[in-house]
């Protein structure tokens, strides 16, 4: 049996470079200096490092700890919950204070705040799902029902619960939380891991605000950032069905079904999902790809701007793109550019190329009206609107639109950021994709049989 005593703590070292003048100790990270708690009126100052490998809760001075000697090193443990708060583990069987220290033994220094220890609450509806209305409170099966979440809790307000609610796991990992309860709002960070219930389940104290007649109203339940005002955040996409849409964001994913006997039995096939909340959230990724893959729709919401910046092209692949909800009404086709140039090239030339029968059935160049009647001022001026648009210039019987460089190398690929050449409407960075032929859209022929 190895013997445990316990010891108060006095020194605690953060990093080898620490410069403690009054401790002549070798300094180690996580090492302790303390003093042993035992019948000598003014024992010596011992060092521990602590006994886990691996794992070393937070200790400061004033802490009570536990010790054991094995060999000729000396281990400790703590500090031990003296408060049960995770702020404050003071040591309450030390009676003697320095003028550095407050009331507590604690350094003057350390923070005053007390942060509470996170509970959990009883919940019906998820600690017996579907079966809920069946289970009676008031009775001793009842409260010796509860479970204890695994807690690694932090001094002030940042903790992780591995837990549960009956078979279904949790994880929930939060930081800067002032409640004795997780949350989704508040100003704190979290990443919460779900297998069961609605996220209202799960967080059922949270609220959001909603504007009502110009004015902000505040209602229960969780809502996104950019859902405040109402389901918007997808309204974009086609609704499936009543149960199951898609133009609105699915806050009754994980919804339990309470057992029914006059109903048939539907199981859930609803459970895990992952929330991440925070002020401010950074993805970067610094040598590869960020890639975001969806089983079904991809919604992105934003209560004020949507930028989009790269130093490259930009690829939009997809069977339809519609720029704007009523733009899914199809009444207004983009332009193809290089279609239009060729339609414009070619009604400028037959303006151009115009004559008219005078004397004699003599051709004739047509005029401007009401310029001076000079044969060719028409001609003159569609040549004059070509050059200056870029179309190339007026060639009697000529059709083609003159070609713009497109700056591809031989295997197709960009080899500058633009295209040159190009008539002046036309943009030279960025680009639509041209109709497909029947061809291309049925694909290649079957082999033969």
């Amino acid at each position: 049996m190895i013997p445990f005593n316990i010891g108060h703590v006095e020194t605690v070292f953060t990093d080898p470079y620490d410069e403690n003048l009054l401790i002549e100790e070798p300094i180690e990270t996580g090492k302790i200096i303390f003093k042993p708690y035992n019948d000598e009126n003014d024992p010596p100052l011992l060092s521990a490092v602590p006994l886990l490998r691996g794992i070393q809760d937070s200790i400061t001075r004033g802490d009570l700890i536990l010790y054991t000697v094995i060999g000729d090193v000396t281990f400790y443990l703590g500090p031990l919950n003296t408060r049960n708060t995770p702020s404050n583990s003071s040591d309450h069987l030390h009676g003697k204070k320095l003028g550095k220290d407050r009331a507590d033994g604690y350094n003057r220094y350390i923070p005053k705040t007390l942060t509470s220890k996170l509970v959990k609450l009883r919940n019906k509806g998820l600690d017996f799902p579907a079966i809920s209305n069946f289970i009676l409170a008031n009775n001793p099966s009842y409260y010796e029902s509860n479970i204890t979440d695994l807690m690694l809790e932090g001094r002030y307000g940042n903790a992780i619960r591995i837990g549960n609610r009956n078979q279904n796991p949790h994880l929930f990992i939060s930081n800067n939380n002032g409640n004795d309860n997780e949350s989704l709002s508040n100003g704190s960070s979290g990443i919460f891991m779900l297998s069961l219930g609605k996220i209202d389940d799960n967080f059922p104290n949270e609220v959001h605000t909603e504007i009502e007649n110009n004015e902000a109203v505040s209602k229960p339940g969780y809502r996104l950032s950019a859902d405040q005002d109402g389901y918007n955040i997808a309204k974009g996409n086609d609704e499936v069905n009543v149960d199951k849409p898609e133009n609105k964001f699915n806050y009754n994913f994980g919804f339990i079904k309470e057992y029914n006997t006059e109903e048939p039995v539907t199981p859930n096939n609803e459970f895990d999902q992952i929330i991440i909340s925070s002020d401010r959230i950074i993805f970067d990724s610094t040598v590869e790809d960020i890639t975001v893959s969806a089983n079904r729709n991809i919604n992105i919401g934003s209560n004020k701007n949507f930028t989009l910046s790269n130093k490259g092209f930009s690829v939009f692949q997809s069977p339809n793109i519609y720029i704007g909800e009523a733009a899914k009404q199809r009444v207004q086709p983009m332009v193809l550019g290089d279609q239009l140039q060729k339609l414009l090239v070619r009604i400028l030339r037959l303006l151009g190329d115009a004559q008219a029968l005078g004397d004699m059935n003599v051709p004739q160049k047509l005029t401007l009206f009401p310029n001076i009647h000079v044969a060719g001022t028409l001609s003159q001026e569609v040549n004059n609107i070509m050059q200056e648009f870029n179309l190339g210039t007026l060639e009697p019987g000529q059709n083609p639109a003159p070609e713009y460089e497109r700056n591809l190398d031989e295997n197709g690929l960009a080899t500058s950021d633009t295209i040159t050449g190009q008539p002046s409407f036309l943009s030279n960075r960025h680009f639509i994709e041209p109709n497909r032929v029947e061809a291309e859209v049925q694909g290649p022929p079957p082999p033969p049989s």
